[in-house]
């Protein structure tokens, strides 16, 4: 399994933050982890390689040896656009890609989930986590690479900017599995930065 981690949205309703670069509220003095930095760190416990969606700002928190950097063009152009981005600069032969969102702020319970069902249904490209609620949570499915690349490969340039995740991934064959609750959590506002305790 390969990952495609995305870190580079604007964080608008943050006040334009970078949410990869958030870190929790420290207790003792010691300065926290970014939050990509923890997202890295717990796919590399888990032997997982791949791509990181964001700005070149980012680099000195990815580690190279295990991740590439790469960014859409032009940047912000979306969900969608960061993921063919992401795609396109995968390397190595896993057959199956994780697709994620750096600001869940808890990865490592998350991927152990994700980890733990049965991804080898050939009938299915991958599977599509639904929170609670029953909204389906497209940054923390599973998706067979070679439907990826295929899709990536049928869209015109430029044609994936500003598109949604719904709109790539829709006619894929996504078997639902239903989240666990409290996992992938997620921060948009600063209500759920404060709950989480994370700092802005």
């Amino acid at each position: 399994m390969q990952a495609i981690l995305l870190a580079g949205g604007r964080g608008q309703r943050l006040g334009g933050v970078n949410k990869a670069l958030l870190r929790r509220a420290a207790e003792s003095g010691a300065e926290s982890p970014t939050l990509l930095s923890l997202w890295c760190a717990a796919l590399d416990a888990r032997g997982i390689g791949g791509v990181v969606v964001g700005a070149e700002e980012l680099a000195p928190q990815v580690p190279r040896a295990r991740f590439a950097l790469t960014q859409e063009d032009p940047p912000f152009s979306g969900p969608a656009a960061a993921v063919c981005a992401g795609v396109r600069a995968l390397e190595g032969s896993a057959q199956q890609v994780l697709l994620g969102a750096v600001d869940v702020v808890d990865p490592g319970p998350l991927l152990d989930w994700l980890l733990s069902l049965d991804l080898r249904q050939p009938e299915w490209h991958g599977v599509l986590p639904h929170d609670q609620q029953g909204r389906p949570q497209w940054l923390a499915s599973v998706i067979s690479r070679e439907w990826l690349q295929h899709r990536a490969a049928q869209i015109a340039c430029g044609a994936e900017r500003g598109q949604s995740m719904r709109w790539l991934l829709g006619p894929a064959s996504l078997r639902p599995v239903t989240m666990p609750p409290g996992l992938g959590e997620d921060i948009d506002e600063p209500a759920q930065a404060r709950r989480l305790g994370i700092q802005l």
